[in-house]
């Protein structure tokens, strides 16, 4: 069986998802990115041809763009993702986790560890072909499931280079609890974790928080969920903070990121986690907004980990700039199965393996 894989859309820049797998005849886009920015246009659809349509989670640059496919194109994404698509969208269902057949192609999901409703893809074409959407290893509400062995990997690359452990990221945060805050997050992702550690920690320190009602009522979404649709021992401190009380006035207001700017909040500090937009990067340079990353991408060595545990011979690091430092470093972690084309196909070449010590991925 011989497998095309395009990548519209997503290679080489943090840009909207998607990409075009072909084989036997069928052509199955996995995700519809829209733009990123305000004013910027998409033109991955443009005369785009296939078969049927898979939605790896709701954020904008991975579902953004399904207005701009035609409405007989079968979509298929989870329940919960299916609450963002544009009204009277149809769509049929995919599962957290399991299998289904897709215009003769078997199609696998599982946990990404990412963001409420969000799933990975195993398609069984050729030795298997694996497309991540967003993935983490590191989140406190979402498991990531460990998918099952393929040749050709398209992951998420949204953090380059960058290595550090979440541990760090707490830290980090933690020294700038110091004056009133506002964190704008997407309500179905990192809002949950970041809602979870700032309850416990502001009923430590004695520090007030209010919680946007977006975010409570996402976190009701993934209670109400299959209890292994989450990670253990959580539960307790989800209703926690769906039974306490909001302070309009709290130090802390952790906020549904619609695009709020420092002149919306003269009372307190935005503090963006996540990506920045180049209006933001301008704030941050000019000392209106501060950045601290919460992991919520895989980074670099869970990357490699993962290209090791799926045995695969040829990954493409996606949503991320492949500069030539970049590209020198990928090409130190991954080797000879480091894949920077648009278009490629699977193959069937032998696995070779990292030198890293490879992350056990979690059940």
């Amino acid at each position: 069986m011989t497998v095309n894989i395009d990548i519209l859309s997503g290679l080489g820049d943090k840009g909207p998802a998607a990409i075009v797998v072909e084989a036997n005849g069928k052509r199955l886009l996995l995700d519809a990115g829209g733009a990123l920015h305000p004013g910027d246009t998409i033109t991955w659809a443009n005369r785009l041809d296939v078969d049927a349509v898979l939605i790896s989670h709701d954020h904008i640059d991975h579902i953004g763009g399904v207005a701009h496919l035609p409405d007989d194109v079968p979509l298929y994404c989870t329940p919960l993702v299916a609450q963002a698509l544009p009204p009277s969208r149809a769509w049929r269902p995919l599962p957290e986790r399991g299998s289904l057949n897709v215009a003769g192609i078997d199609v696998t999901t599982g946990q990404a560890g990412h963001s409420l409703g969000g799933v990975w893809l195993h398609l069984a074409m050729g030795n298997g072909v694996f497309y991540s959407g967003d993935a983490c290893f590191e989140s406190r509400v979402f498991p990531f499931d460990t998918p099952p062995k393929a040749a050709t990997a398209l992951l998420d690359g949204s953090y380059g280079s960058y290595d550090a452990p979440q541990a760090v990221c707490y830290q980090q945060l933690r020294q700038q609890l110091h004056r009133p805050l506002a964190l704008p997050v997407p309500t179905s992702g990192r809002a949950l974790e970041l809602a979870l550690w700032l309850s416990q920690l502001a009923l430590q320190q004695g520090i007030s928080l209010a919680i946007d009602p977006a975010i409570r009522r996402a976190l009701a979404s993934l209670l109400a969920q299959p209890v292994t649709l989450r990670r253990p021992g959580i539960d307790a401190a989800i209703a926690r903070v769906l039974t306490g009380k909001n302070d309009q006035n709290a130090t802390l207001q952790l906020i549904s990121d619609r695009d709020d700017t420092p002149d919306q909040w003269p009372h307190h500090h935005l503090l963006h986690t996540g990506y920045l937009t180049p209006e933001r990067c301008a704030q941050l340079a000019a000392g209106k907004i501060s950045a601290q990353r919460w992991n919520v991408h895989l980074r670099a060595s869970h990357l490699v980990a993962l290209t090791d545990q799926l045995g695969a011979t040829q990954t493409v690091p996606l949503f991320t700039q492949l500069t030539d430092h970049e590209l020198n470093t990928w090409s130190r972690l991954l080797g000879k199965r480091l894949c920077k084309t648009r278009r490629l196909k699977a193959d069937a070449r032998s696995a070779t393996f990292s030198p890293l010590r490879s992350f056990a991925c979690p059940q």
